[in-house]
């Protein structure tokens, strides 16, 4: 029987289901969210009796990949999932978040520099977020450039620079070095 078949194209929230994906795994349980044409379907499944966890395990899973669904009980429109609430400005300051942080992660790995320049670069990122590649350069806090071969003796402090902000970054750089010596 086909998906279709089986829901009419339609898996209200709340509906029992029980599926086996293509690689013979059974899941059961409420479906939590459907999407025909995404073929997306999200399966809460109650906690093992016995386990200490109190919460729902929530799969999604392509449809795609089903080899059998078949439901067990229909929604009475009485349960859970059948009048959730979604704050849309939140999911999307969500994913805008998590966009910029994969962007920063991104750009924080140098292209085309040394294993020990990466090195480097963690570490003194580990403690100024305002760190970034300029090709091969590090530029740290908009005032200190760290050239190649990237030692102590390679940071340039920008014209009209905190002097400060020199002295932190080298002390960190000394502190990495020293640390790659230690056994």
């Amino acid at each position: 029987m086909t998906l279709m078949e089986a829901t009419g194209g339609v898996l209200d929230p709340g509906t029992s289901v029980r599926c086996i994906t293509c690689f013979g795994t059974e899941i059961s349980g409420k479906v939590a969210a459907f999407d025909l044409v995404r073929k997306a379907l999200v399966v809460a499944c109650p906690p093992a009796p016995g386990s200490k966890d109190v919460n729902n395990t929530y799969h999604v899973i392509n449809i795609s990949n089903l080899k059998a669904l078949e439901v067990t009980a229909k929604s009475t429109g009485e349960d859970e999932f059948s009048a959730v609430s979604l704050d849309n400005s939140k999911i999307m300051k969500r994913v805008r978040d998590k966009i910029e942080e994969k962007k920063r992660k991104v750009a924080s790995i140098g292209v085309g520099v040394s294993e020990e320049a990466q090195g480097l670069f963690n570490a003194i990122k580990k403690t100024i977020d305002d760190l970034y590649w300029d090709g091969k350069k590090i530029i740290a806090m908009g005032d200190v450039t760290i050239v190649e071969p990237y030692s102590v003796n390679d940071l340039q402090l920008k014209v009209g620079g905190n002097p400060n902000t020199l002295d932190h970054i080298s002390k960190i750089v000394r502190k990495h070095y020293e640390d790659k010596k230690k056994p």
